[in-house]
C-alpha cells in the first residue's frame, strides 16, 4: 500500500509540470485591437493596434502597426510565462518598448517610448484574431474621462459657492482670472472675485446646475470649455425669485492641477416658472 501511494506521488510530481508548463498559451498568432494614448487631462487619443507574432524554439518574432499594411519589425522580443515585450523601431533610430501581458484572449498593456505630455500613457489591448484581423468581439478603446472631470469639476467649485468655502475657491481659481458678466461687465483676477462671492452671494444665493445641459469640449495643449445653464436661488429670501442664465466656462490642466481662467455668466433672466408668475 506504502509502495503504491509512493509511486502515485511521483506521477503526480512528473505529471504537474508538465500541466504547468502548458496552461499559458503561446502569443503567437495574429492580434487586434487598440493603442490609445491616455492624457492625464482624461482626454483619450484613439489609434489602431495590430500584432503578428511567431515563436519558434522559444524565440519571439514578427512586427506591429497600426495597420496590416504598416507593419514593422519587432526587435529584442523576449517572453517569460504569460509576459511579453518587444521593441519596435521609430524615427531617428529611437525605439517604442511594448511591456504586454497574455491574459485568455487578450495580450494587453503599456507603451512608453514615445515623447507625451507629463502624466500621459499608451495602453494597448488587443484579441487574438483571425486570418483576416477579425476578432470576436471589437475591442473597446480606453473611456474618456474629459467630460466627468470637468462635471466633478462644476460640482467641487459650486459646493464651495454654496457654501461660501473661499478657501477651495481660491484653487480652483486662477490668479489671472478673467469674468465677464452680461450685468455688470469685466472682472479681472482671484481677489476681486473672491470678495465679490464673499460680499453677494455667502448666505444670500445658491447656484444649482440645470441637469442635461452641461457640455464639454476639449481645448488642445490647454484644458477644457465647459457650457451650460444654471439655477440661482435664494433660499433666506424666496421673495427675490429664482433665476437663470447661461455660461461658458474655460478650464486650465497644468502640472496636474485644474484652475478656472475664463468665465462667461449670461443670459441672465427670471426661472421659467417665475417669469409666469
Amino acid at each position: 500500500m506504502l509502495l503504491k501511494y509512493f509511486f502515485s506521488c511521483l506521477l503526480a510530481a512528473a505529471v504537474l509540470p508538465a500541466i504547468s508548463q502548458t496552461s499559458i498559451p503561446s502569443p503567437a498568432g495574429k492580434w487586434s485591437g487598440v493603442f490609445d494614448m491616455v492624457h492625464a487631462d482624461g482626454t483619450v487619443d484613439p489609434d489602431r493596434a495590430f500584432l503578428e507574432l511567431k515563436l519558434e524554439n522559444g524565440t519571439l518574432s514578427g512586427s506591429a502597426g497600426s495597420a496590416p499594411n504598416q507593419m514593422s519589425p519587432i526587435t529584442n522580443a523576449h517572453v517569460d510565462g504569460p509576459n511579453v515585450s518587444f521593441d519596435v523601431a521609430a524615427s531617428a533610430g529611437s525605439a517604442v518598448h511594448f511591456d504586454l501581458k497574455l491574459a485568455g484572449d487578450h495580450l494587453s498593456g503599456s507603451v512608453t517610448g514615445i515623447p507625451t505630455d507629463p502624466g500621459t500613457q499608451i495602453v494597448v489591448d488587443t484579441r487574438r484574431a483571425d486570418a483576416e484581423w477579425k476578432t470576436p468581439e471589437p475591442v473597446p478603446h480606453a473611456p474618456d474621462q474629459l467630460f466627468a472631470n470637468v462635471a466633478a469639476l462644476d460640482k467641487q467649485l459650486f459646493d464651495a459657492y454654496n457654501s461660501c468655502d473661499l478657501a477651495t475657491m481660491s484653487k480652483l481659481v486662477a490668479d489671472d482670472l478673467e469674468f465677464y458678466h452680461d450685468k455688470t461687465g469685466l472682472a479681472v483676477g482671484k481677489a476681486p472675485f473672491l470678495e465679490a462671492i464673499q460680499n453677494n452671494i455667502c448666505g444670500k444665493v445658491h447656484r444649482e446646475l440645470t441637469p442635461g445641459t452641461l457640455e464639454v469640449h476639449p481645448l488642445a495643449h490647454y484644458g477644457a470649455v465647459e457650457i451650460g445653464m444654471h439655477r440661482f436661488t435664494h433660499p433666506n429670501q424666496p421673495s427675490e425669485g429664482d433665476g437663470q442664465a447661461k455660461f461658458i466656462t474655460v478650464w486650465r490642466y497644468r502640472d496636474g492641477a485644474w484652475q478656472l481662467t475664463r468665465a462667461i455668466s449670461y443670459d441672465h433672466e427670471a426661472a421659467p416658472d417665475q417669469a409666469k408668475q
